[in-house]
């Protein structure tokens, strides 16, 4: 964005790069800085690890891709936009393998709180239905009407299946016993722990708008290393975006292991993805103010690729799933054989995207 001001609208392939880079790491500050404060509030509340990494960190460090996501629908990339959504899920399950490579001893899954198989799950369906949504709308491309219901309908299917996840997932993770000792024991944080995160949060939202507004540009900038050609919207979107948007959740993961909190890490993985897919809605609501029939097709939008991204995460977090319910100690050197599939899986995908 800088970049193409200060080169009159023909920045190099490198500045764009940096610019990426130098947003990227007021992402990482800013998220470090919001585990310490979840744990705090976890600590004093005496909520449930889980739970806060799934309700707290996996809202606010899930800002930039609401942020980035909108912004580029809003500036006529609706492909760019899906693909950074699907995209951080699958990168977020690539989190697990950086949390293990820090662990080591075999799979992180293994033994995990159980509410991580909840949320896996819901995840699992949120992802599903906005991929259904996709390619009903694509169906009844040639109604008008119907294809406008059917996008309302998924919609509102998403919007009701992530606040009945956040019922389940409360009540999951709630403690059922000594509730009365655990309430006196409460301690309430000081104010300015909530104004720290509001201003965190508000550090993250700006971030993330300048990586959208870079990430426009990169996607239609030709790469002298690659022969001149252009990465495109969806690559761009999977890879360069979803990632730095995930900064947060990678920084926030790191710095929960750190503090032995593998639980609040793990919350924030799986909630974080349930978060992507409840961008939807905001989505189409940017959508309608632009003042587009369908935020599922049109010139802006290709389904091929979008549908192949929005696949990769159904996939990684099956092995994810398939790891959290099947305990087992084995592993390839530091790495359970869970994390070594969702390594092989990941580069996989993001070579058919680029492909």
């Amino acid at each position: 964005m800088f970049s193409s001001w200060i080169a009159d609208g023909s920045p190099t392939t490198w500045a764009l790069l940096l610019e990426i880079v130098f947003a990227g790491a007021i992402v990482v500050a800013a998220g470090a800085r919001l585990t310490r404060l979840a744990d705090r509030l976890a600590a004093d509340l005496k909520l449930g690890s889980a739970l806060v990494g799934m309700l707290l960190l996996a809202t606010v460090t899930s800002l930039p891709e609401v942020v980035a996501g909108c912004t580029a629908v809003w500036i006529h990339n609706t492909g760019m936009a899906f693909a950074a959504i699907y995209g951080s899920c699958s990168f977020n399950i690539m989190i697990i393998v950086l949390v293990n490579a820090i662990i080591g001893g075999g799979s992180v899954l293994s033994g995990a709180h159980a509410t991580h198989r909840l949320t896996s799950a819901l995840s699992t369906v949120l992802i599903s239905t906005s991929l259904i949504a996709l390619l009903l709308v694509e169906k009844f491309s040639g109604n008008a009407s119907m294809a406008r219901a059917v996008e309302w309908g998924c919609v509102t299917i998403i919007l009701l299946t992530y606040a009945g996840g956040l019922f389940l997932v409360q009540r999951f993770d709630s403690p059922s016993n000594g509730s009365a000792e655990e309430a006196s024991a409460r301690v309430m944080p000081p104010a300015g722990v909530f104004v720290a995160i509001a201003v965190l949060s508000v550090i993250l939202v700006g971030a993330a708008w300048w990586l959208a507004q870079v990430g426009d540009v990169l996607s239609d900038h030709p790469i002298d290393l690659i022969g001149g050609r252009k990465l495109g919207a969806t690559f761009v979107g999977a890879a360069f975006l979803a990632v730095a948007t995930s900064l947060p959740e990678i920084v926030t993961s790191y710095s929960a292991v750190k503090l032995g909190n593998i639980n609040l890490a793990l919350g924030n993985i799986f909630g974080s993805n349930m978060f992507n897919i409840f961008v939807v809605p905001f989505l189409k609501i940017v959508s309608v103010a632009r003042g587009d029939d369908l935020l599922m097709h049109g010139a802006d939008f290709d389904l091929p690729p979008a549908a192949i991204a929005g696949l990769l995460p159904l996939v990684l977090t099956g092995i994810a799933m398939a790891g959290l319910t099947y305990s087992t100690r084995r592993r390839f050197f530091r790495f359970g054989i869970d994390s070594v599939l969702i390594a092989v899986v990941y580069a996989l995908g993001m070579f058919l995207l680029l492909a």
